[in-house]
């Protein structure tokens, strides 16, 4: 376990934040060093934030096992290699590879060489779906093409706890978002095998709301994505969420509420701009969603505020 140190975050522990030195077995003690952060109740509710960051030279035999540690864990092999398990299974990272861990859940990571990482507990209102979308496309242990980007901000992250500059929540939540953000463009990238061209979905995506007027059968848009319907459904459903006809009618409903509040059409007018075969299917399909009428909607959003003085 790290060490159970706390921080209060203010300017005069800022100025003179520790170089904590492990006190784990197996970690070297010299050339190794960490820092602890008590994020704000602000950044708590806002930002993605730093907890712990830190930098170890780990010797062959170490082993951490944890049933929970509240965070998730980035660690940047540079030196050596890991053996990690999580309730995902075990993963071997290597030289160049990062792990990625859900600390909430059992976990263990081991090395059995010489070994120097560059790590970070973080967490956030995003953090888990980040880690959800990630890891469910890259796995615990991955790799990118081209890292300098990640490994940079990262050690951004670590550089300015070293130096004992300022800390800002902002920032350390730029510098995270970027990572994460990296890695999620690897992860819908890596999807790309199983389709017959990159960004497939996100194409149809573009279609779709770049022509709501037309009828957009599924068969069309599977021909788009060069797949075939069975597997363009299958694929549209786990990049987006969503099938392709709740996608489709989702799109035109919100269209639809943009119109009604932005524009005069007439009913009938606006239903086909949006795409709607009729408008008392419309009508009975937007009162279902908004529990409303379109005209009520209409009424309602247009309607003058008046305050009473």
């Amino acid at each position: 376990m790290w060490p159970q140190v706390h921080l209060r975050n203010t300017r005069a522990h800022e100025r003179r934040r520790p170089r904590m030195k492990p006190a784990e077995h197996g970690i070297l003690n010299e050339g190794s060093d960490f820092y602890i952060y008590t994020p704000s109740k602000t950044a708590i509710r806002t930002f993605l934030y730093p907890l712990r960051v830190g930098s170890f030279h780990y010797a062959a035999g170490y082993r951490q096992e944890r049933n929970s540690f509240d965070s998730f864990l980035l660690m940047a092999i540079r030196r050596g290699s890991f053996d990690v398990t999580t309730p995902h299974g075990t993963s071997h990272a290597a030289k160049g590879d990062f792990i990625l861990v859900n600390c909430y859940a059992h976990h263990s990571y081991s090395t059995d060489e010489p070994s120097d990482v560059l790590w970070m507990h973080f967490d956030g209102p995003t953090a888990r779906a980040y880690y959800e979308l990630i890891v469910s496309r890259l796995g615990t242990v991955f790799s990118l093409k081209d890292p300098s980007y990640v490994l940079t901000r990262l050690g951004n992250i670590y550089g300015t706890f070293h130096s004992g500059k300022r800390i800002s929540e902002p920032q350390m939540a730029k510098y995270i978002t970027d990572i994460l953000t990296e890695f999620a463009m690897a992860a819908a990238d890596s999807g790309a095998s199983e389709q017959r061209q990159p960004h497939a979905i996100e194409d149809v995506l573009t279609y779709i709301a770049n022509h709501l007027a037309d009828p957009l059968p599924i068969g069309d848009l599977a021909s788009l994505a060069h797949m075939s319907e069975y597997h363009f459904i299958r694929v549209f459903k786990k990049e987006t969420g969503y099938t392709p006809h709740a996608y489709i009618v989702d799109a035109r409903m919100h269209a639809a509420k943009y119109m009604l509040i932005n524009s005069d059409l007439p009913l009938k007018r606006l239903c086909e701009e949006c795409g709607f075969t009729d408008a008392s299917s419309f009508c009975a399909a937007f009162k279902r969603k908004n529990g409303i009428s379109p005209i009520e909607f209409r009424r309602q959003a247009q309607s003058p505020v008046t305050a009473d003085y």
